[in-house]
């Protein structure tokens, strides 16, 4: 048991170092899935909610809505886009707890475990790429295996070096799961603007790797990725501007 936990805790420090930033940008997260046949009762909740206590600057939330996979119709609500100490400084408003106990919780279902709970995501901006809101986003999460992280790193800085020098189009984003879940998960959220951007592009991404770094660098990268990824999964969530209250 102590070696395990002792894998663990190593495990979290080298993947800390390895992202290292002097005041990393923190999101904090958490699912809700409504019950069967309540999911208005839970929006007007989440508006009634947002107009008593999350109008004010630094208690601004953004709602997402699962479009597709496993969660297909539950919601996501977003805080934060600042430092750590903006989750010191930030404390609940006076009845907050009271009204989501009323209003909300009666229309929410359990959740797994893998997603119960509050979660807190850090952005990895020198693996973003031309990333902006847009009405819509597809989302990649990879698992990626203990001990891994570095070969993952290497795989998207490659990748994102390509889109730069291609003059890529595509606008993304990577982020880490720094607490509240499985420390080696990330995500890859590609901002889209409706589902016809699922469509293939012209350039496939192998052919622009492979144009930036070298004949077989993609396939290596396929290889690399296998090895270091356990699982893939992938996601479309509606951004909910009527359920949100950052502008």
């Amino acid at each position: 048991m102590f070696k395990r936990t002792l894998s663990a805790a190593i495990a979290v420090f080298f993947c800390g170092a390895l992202y290292a930033q002097d005041k990393p940008t923190v999101y904090r997260g958490v699912y809700i899935k409504p019950k069967a046949g309540m999911a208005q009762k839970l929006e007007d909740g989440f508006k009634d909610h947002n107009k008593k206590f999350h109008t004010k600057e630094g208690l601004e939330v953004t709602t997402f809505q699962m479009m597709s996979g496993p969660k297909m119709g539950w919601y996501l609500r977003i805080m934060g886009g600042s430092d750590w100490e903006y989750f010191d400084k930030s404390k609940e408003p006076d009845n907050d707890a009271e009204h989501w106990a009323k209003h909300i919780s009666p229309y929410a279902d359990s959740v797994p475990t893998e997603f119960a709970g509050q979660f807190y995501a850090v952005l990895l901006s020198d693996l973003t790429h031309n990333y902006e809101s847009t009405s819509m986003s597809r989302v990649f999460t990879d698992y990626v295996r203990p001990g891994m992280a570095g070969s993952y790193y290497n795989i998207l800085t490659k990748w994102k070096t390509a889109e730069e020098k291609t003059d890529s189009e595509e606008r993304f984003a990577v982020y880490r799961m720094a607490d509240g879940g499985d420390v080696n998960q990330y995500a890859i959220i590609y901002a889209i603007d409706g589902w016809s951007d699922l469509n293939p592009r012209s350039t496939g991404l192998g052919a622009r790797i492979d144009k930036v770094h070298g004949e077989g660098t993609m396939e290596k990268m396929l290889k690399d990725f296998s090895e270091s990824v356990k699982k893939r999964t992938s996601e479309v969530r509606l951004r909910r501007p009527d359920l949100s209250t950052v502008k």
